[in-house]
């Protein structure tokens, strides 16, 4: 899978935030915000494939977290993705 091109990262009002790029005039009825971990994950892994394994090693290599507890929060966070529409598989 890989994070669809035309949604970007951007600050507002002090928050990191999913918006859809180039959609003008479009009534927002939710907004996505990341945690920092969240938006370090989702700039790793722009313009390329992943999957929980790819998750689960930068977070293996980044944090100090057991490859088990990476595992399921990289699961987690795929999940996140797929609700809200974020990745094309």
């Amino acid at each position: 899978m890989r994070l669809k091109s035309d949604y970007k990262v951007r600050r507002i009002a002090g928050e990191s935030v999913i918006v859809r790029m180039g959609e003008q005039n479009v009534r927002m009825t939710s907004i996505i915000s990341l945690n920092p971990t969240s938006e370090w994950l989702w700039q790793q892994l722009s313009n390329q494939e992943f999957d929980a394994e790819k998750v689960a090693d930068l977070l293996t290599s980044e944090y100090e977290v057991e490859r088990e507890v990476a595992l399921g929060d990289a699961a987690k966070w795929i999940e996140m993705l797929r609700k809200a529409n974020l990745v094309e598989e």
